[in-house]
């Protein structure tokens, strides 16, 4: 069990080291499925910050220092996000069907980051 604490926050660096990745290089491929507009160069620019920077340099970062108050740190962020999806499915009216990847991909992270907590 001590190996499987270990490993599953590793993992969810990595994956976020690879969100990051995809929002870097190709922020599209994240704000279509969020029906996110870049319209303009700054548009793009934000998307690339918000969804590839600090998504790279969180992961890059736990990944290297392997700290467990990183992995915590990196799974309250996912909790909170995973928060915010359900408030905004009460105040913005977002639909659960629009929302469900969204609460899997954050439920998923939020655990794995945690997982160390509760093995």
């Amino acid at each position: 069990m001590e190996m499987l604490a270990e490993w599953l926050p590793r993992i969810a660096a990595i994956l976020t080291v690879m969100f990051g990745l995809v929002g870097f290089f190709k922020p599209r491929m994240i704000t279509a499925n969020q029906q996110i507009e870049l319209g303009s160069p700054m548009a793009m620019s934000e998307a690339r910050v918000v969804f590839g920077g600090l998504h790279l340099g969180s992961g890059i970062m736990a990944l290297a220092l392997q700290e467990p108050l990183i992995y915590m740190t990196l799974g309250a962020a996912w909790s909170v996000g995973l928060l915010a999806r359900f408030y905004s499915m009460f105040v913005d009216k977002t639909s659960f069907q629009h929302s469900l990847p969204g609460i899997v991909i954050d439920a998923v992270m939020a655990f794995l980051f945690l997982s160390g907590l509760v093995f």
